[in-house]
């Protein structure tokens, strides 16, 4: 008789991580995971002004490496 069908593996995973703590007993990091920025909304005064929404939008970019299409400026309402 012949069998078909895949064959299955199942991985388990079981961690045990100590918290290691300097001098004055603070939890030292041990990596830090940034999150990943999809677009940015910003609301200023000014932003009606085509000038300054231009340099709030490269100076977003330049800090964040987002795409200026990724970045919106909307003027501030009283």
């Amino acid at each position: 008789m012949i069998q078909t069908g895949g064959t299955r593996t199942i991985e388990t995973s079981d961690e045990n991580r100590e918290i290691i703590v300097d001098s004055e007993n603070n939890p030292i990091t041990e990596k830090v995971i940034m999150p990943k920025i999809e677009g940015a909304i910003i609301i200023a005064q000014g932003g009606e002004n085509a000038t300054i929404k231009a340099n709030i939008i490269q100076a977003v970019s330049a800090v964040t490496g987002l795409a200026t299409h990724k970045i919106q400026v909307f003027k501030m309402s009283n």
